[in-house]
Parts: C-alpha cells; structure tokens; sequence
C-alpha cells in the first residue's frame, strides 16, 4: 500500500506501508524448536494419589430406641478388605475427613428429639469443643453440614498407626436420617499395611466401616465396625 505526501513541478515522494499478513505469515512459521522438546518431556507423576470417597449412614430399624446418639473417634479406615473369617487388611496409610453432612426429614409423628440432627465435637487436645443441632419442621427438613480445612485439627491427615488419639466426635441420629462422610484416603503401598479383628466375616470381600453397631452403610452388603487402630 502506498500514498504520495506531497509533490513538486519535478517530483513526488511515495511512503509504502507493509503487508500485515505477510508479516503474521511469516512469523507463524518461524516455530520454536524448544516447544516440541518440552512437550516430549516426562511429566511429573504423584504416586501417592489422594482417593476421595464419601459413606452414607443410617440408624438401624433393628434398634430399639427412636434416636441413636453414638460418639466414636474420626477419621478412621472407611473400609477394609477381610483376608480370613476374623482379620480385615487395612489398605490406607492416611486418612482425613473432609466434610460431615447431615439431613433429618419431618416426621409427624416424632417429637423434638425424634426431628432434631446434632454434631459434636468433643473437648480434645487441640480440637475447639462445638455442636450444632438443627430440628426439622414441616416446612423444611433439618440439615448440617461442615467442611474441615486440612490446616485445622479435625481435618488434619491422621496415620494409620497404634497410639494416635483422633477427635472425637458424637452424632444424634433419629430414625430416617442420614449422616454422610467424605474421606479423603492414601493407600499404604510402600510397608506391611494394617489389619484389624472381626468376626463372622466373609472372604475375600472389601467391608465398610459401619462405625457403630447400630448404624448400616447405604447401598453396601457387607459392612462391619471396623476398630481403630
């Protein structure tokens, strides 16, 4: 492209512009022979991947009374895989609870207690003693849910050897509530893992921790309280 800026009896001056796409074309074509070489590169792997998984628990119709009110010590394995009638192998070398919900709906004919969720935690070393509770009306059912950091000690990562003396935390559950946990979990792939005592079991079957006597895992067949180590 080109423009005359001015010009006399005798002459003229001409200013020419370049070609904008020639320049782009030329330019994309000028590629960097670093960039295949990264690309090529091995890229960094983390074997000990995080499996994050989440349990839904119920009261037992089996149990005699309207509400179960249980206190037990988190994280703990959230299953295991039973290798005789009475041993169950632990596979994780960590565990971490990630977050607790829980859900009531109204029930005509239960009273307060038997419409009211509550989540406690303990009064432990470094563990800040709390509960919350919440009652379900007609309108709305009751709902609890808490997320833990993994900076703040109920969300800490918790090994999986003798000793350790987790959080301890107590749930109120009515008959037709449902508690869930999301666990974030590390296999043990590197030493001799875990194992713990049982009874009656079937093998070999992956069992998950029911947590309590009382209390049935949603959609598992074979379920066990699982005692931490």
């Amino acid at each position: 492209m080109s423009r005359v800026i001015g010009q006399s009896p005798n002459t003229c001056i001409l200013i020419t512009k370049p070609s904008r796409s020639g320049a782009k074309r030329r330019v994309s074509q000028n590629k960097s022979p670093l960039l295949g070489l990264v690309k090529s590169q091995i890229p960094t792997f983390q074997s000990d991947a995080v499996l994050s998984q989440q349990f839904r628990y119920f009261v037992s119709d089996s149990y005699g009374s309207d509400v179960l009110t249980f206190t037990v010590e988190l994280p703990q394995m959230p299953n295991g895989v039973s290798s005789a009638n009475n041993l169950i192998l632990l596979p994780y070398k960590a565990v971490r609870i990630k977050s607790i919900e829980m859900w009531c709906n109204f029930r005509p004919d239960g009273n307060i207690t038997g419409n009211t969720i509550n989540l406690t935690m303990i009064e432990r070393r470094t563990v800040r003693p709390i509960e919350w509770s919440d009652t379900a009306t007609f309108l709305t059912p009751a709902h609890i849910k808490k997320t833990f950091s993994k900076l703040e000690p109920l969300g800490l990562w918790y090994t999986t050897t003798g000793g350790e003396s987790n959080p301890e935390i107590r749930f109120q559950l009515p008959k037709g509530a449902i508690m869930q946990i999301t666990y974030d979990a590390i296999l043990h792939d590197g030493e001799n893992c875990g194992s713990s005592s049982g009874s009656g079991l079937s093998y070999p079957k992956v069992y998950t921790n029911s947590l309590d006597l009382n209390v049935t895992v949603v959609g598992k067949t074979y379920q066990t309280v699982i005692s931490k180590l």
